[in-house]
């Protein structure tokens, strides 16, 4: 993969120097374990880091996408009401150690809310002010299936995104060592001053073979040829019924864990002598039975539509929406259902079902 500025090679012993030096000059928010689950946290040195992590609870573009954040002060002075916008508190940051699945999910949400169409003020801020380190993945999940949409486990380009718009520098890790592609101008910015060695023919060779390694072991795939078009024949199949109102919660958990949910809602909050007024934009949830009911009704009323609308948003409607999948396939809605509702299953059942009705009439035919 060719990369913006000459690749290197950098001790590890120098990335955890540089971990410090970068913690010292802006937050610095890591993968870092906690228990049995990994969670963004910041750092201040590599060794709070879960270098070997397969996947974190949430992903990292919620750090960027905040869960609450006020948008617009109404205050009263008598009959009047002043009215302002309230700026995005954003800093600087570095994001350390984000997957190849991850960094699309970004790149993802880039299209969505700080496209041309709508742009987030506060997320634009935030991504304005971060700067992104990739990781390459050598930790396969079981539930993971990035390789089947090609946004893992080393990162390349994908629909048209990625992969110098996704991050500013990338690590793959060697034996003993890391190297390190450089992406961007403030990514060449991170490592001056750092002791490095320009990168050689045996250290790409070593990256492609744990490339080849880590594809060697995923267990779970999901084929997406036509998969748009599939799902769009196959609205009323009988899976969105059986698993729908079978199985599903509507907890919402699948769609607070994916890299790539924006929905939301506006919810004001005043004080308690009606003066001041903050309008803020909270996390919504299309699983959330509410989330539809609109004045005359409720448009998803059923659990079988709501669980229908997230697996076709991501396979299918989303591709006519922005030009890309809604899924990266880092298996964390799969993994957080507490019932184990499997969007990938599902897509699959359906290409079955049409197979062998392609099959039966034929044979009849």
């Amino acid at each position: 993969m060719p990369a913006a500025f000459p690749a290197r090679r950098l001790a590890r012993e120098d990335l955890h120097g540089l971990v410090v030096r970068w913690a010292g000059a802006r937050e610095v928010v890591a993968p870092v374990r906690e228990g049995n689950e990994v969670h963004w946290r910041p750092v201040t040195d590599a060794a709070q880091v879960d270098w070997d992590y397969a996947s974190t609870m949430l992903p990292p573009s919620k750090v960027l996408y905040k869960p609450l954040v006020d948008v617009a002060r109404f205050t009263r002075a008598g009959d009047a009401v002043a009215t302002g916008a309230v700026e995005p508190d954003a800093r600087p940051s570095l994001l350390l150690a984000v997957h190849p699945c991850d960094l699309h999910g970004i790149l993802v949400l880039d299209r969505t809310v700080k496209g041309r169409r709508f742009v987030d003020p506060s997320y634009a801020a935030w991504r304005a002010q971060t700067l992104i380190v990739g990781l390459n993945c050598r930790h396969v999940g079981e539930l993971c299936f990035c390789a089947s949409f090609g946004t893992g486990p080393f990162y390349s380009r994908w629909m048209d995104q990625g992969p110098s718009d996704g991050c500013d520098l990338l690590l793959t890790e060697l034996e003993g060592d890391c190297l390190v592609e450089v992406m961007s101008r403030p990514g060449e910015e991170l490592l001056a001053g750092t002791r490095m060695t320009e990168a050689s023919e045996t250290d790409y060779a070593e990256r492609d073979r744990l490339e080849e390694s880590a594809r060697s072991r995923f267990k779970k795939k999901l084929e997406i040829g036509g998969l748009p078009e599939l799902l769009l024949r196959n609205l009323e199949h009988p899976v969105w019924e059986r698993v729908g109102e079978g199985r599903c919660l509507s907890c919402t958990n699948c769609t607070m864990v994916c890299p790539t949910c924006y929905c939301y809602d506006l919810q004001d909050r005043s004080s308690l002598d009606l003066r001041e007024t903050v309008r803020a934009r909270r996390w919504d949830s299309c699983q959330d039975r509410n989330f539809a009911a609109v004045h005359f009704g409720n448009f998803r009323a059923t659990r079988k539509a709501r669980l229908r609308q997230f697996v076709c948003h991501k396979l299918s409607y989303w591709v006519g929406q922005h030009g890309c999948f809604g899924c990266v396939g880092c298996g964390r809605c799969i993994r957080l259902c507490p019932t184990g509702i499997d969007l990938a299953e599902i897509a699959g059942e359906i290409r079955r079902t049409e197979k062998a009705e392609d099959l039966k009439g034929k044979a009849e035919g």
